[in-house]
């Protein structure tokens, strides 16, 4: 046999058991305490990596649930989770041993932090109960810093010395299956202090202004921005449609903030992890006569950051593609 021949044979034997050694991944069985933020942070030095745990693993029905005796694949900059018949196929030979370092020690409640405008919507209930200002001193038309207005609202919510977030109201949202109305988009304008109580009317003084204010703009008490949300599982399943988002986005993804049609009347709570999936159509080559139904696009992850009675605010974690008003949301169970 040629010399070159042999090169060729040694090639072949040789190339397919570099290749597998390439892809053999380590693997780490989990252990009590670990995180998927400590996991994701330890062995590929990014904790922001737990997300991908969940993308691509479609069996994980909740990337924050692991255990310990769980295995881990590690990959060149990437992690599996491994299904139960993976983990009793490995053998022991593979299994890494847990580093004598300690992983970041869990909290009682995973927490996330959520900023953003979550005040872009508004139910058609809030909207009735808002306050609204109904007039000013003179003729002008747009009022500003300084100027006195006057304001109709309830007396439960009016008190004199607070201040009150200005909205102007937008576009008239209605829902995507019943086509009924369910609110209305809103734009922060500024704020106004109460300053007296009258017969029919209170005063009030604007004290800031970012944009027009109007007569018919409404008034709405400041909540308490909490930007640490505890993760907390549902306690009942529940399934809706994103109803809205900011006004100026046609499409939403990661980091967004989008509104819902469910609420805590619905057994939704600040806290719920929600999955956003589109239905999928079949193609026109397919079999028709069959009633085929294909399973659901995945397209992301929210978390509730603000749920009111009937609809709720939802913080995007992740999106695998472009997310669209009318797409379905579902609470996980498990």
């Amino acid at each position: 046999m040629s010399l070159r021949k042999l090169i060729i044979l040694a090639c072949l034997v040789i190339l397919p058991s570099v290749a597998s050694a390439k892809e053999n991944p380590r693997i780490y069985t989990i252990q009590k305490g670990d995180t998927l933020w400590g996991i994701s942070q330890r062995f590929i030095t990014d904790p922001f990596y737990w997300p991908n745990l969940w993308a691509n693993n479609p069996f994980i029905r909740n990337p924050h649930l692991i255990y310990p005796g769980q295995k881990v694949a590690i990959y060149d900059g990437r992690l599996e989770l491994l299904p139960e018949y993976q983990q009793q196929e490995e053998t022991t030979e593979a299994t890494v041993e847990p580093a004598k370092e300690e992983l970041p020690v869990p909290q009682e409640l995973l927490t996330f932090k959520a900023y953003g405008d979550i005040n872009s919507f508004i139910s058609t209930e809030a909207l009735d109960k808002a306050g609204r200002i109904v007039d000013t001193v003179d003729n002008r038309i747009m009022m500003t810093q300084g100027d006195e207005v006057f304001i109709q609202m309830t007396d439960d919510m009016a008190e004199v010395g607070s201040e009150y977030s200005v909205f102007s109201v937008g576009k008239m949202i209605t829902h995507p299956q019943t086509d009924e109305k369910i609110g209305n988009q809103i734009t922060w304008r500024g704020r106004v202090q109460l300053t007296a109580a009258h017969e029919q009317v209170y005063s009030g003084t604007v004290t800031r202004a970012v944009g027009e204010i109007t007569r018919g703009t409404i008034l709405l008490a400041i909540p308490e921005q909490e930007t640490t949300i505890a993760l907390q599982r549902s306690q009942t399943p529940v399934d809706g449609y994103i109803i809205a988002a900011h006004p100026e986005k046609l499409t939403f993804a990661q980091h967004d903030i989008c509104y819902i049609d469910k609420g805590i009347d619905d057994g939704i709570a600040v806290g719920n992890m929600l999955t956003i999936v589109r239905p999928r159509n079949a193609s026109e080559f397919a079999l028709q006569d069959r009633d085929i139904i294909l399973p659901d696009t995945l397209l992301g992850r929210a978390l509730v950051i603000k749920a009111d009675r009937s609809v709720a605010a939802a913080l995007i974690l992740k999106s695998s593609n472009p997310i669209h008003r009318g797409d379905l949301i579902y609470t996980e169970m498990e």
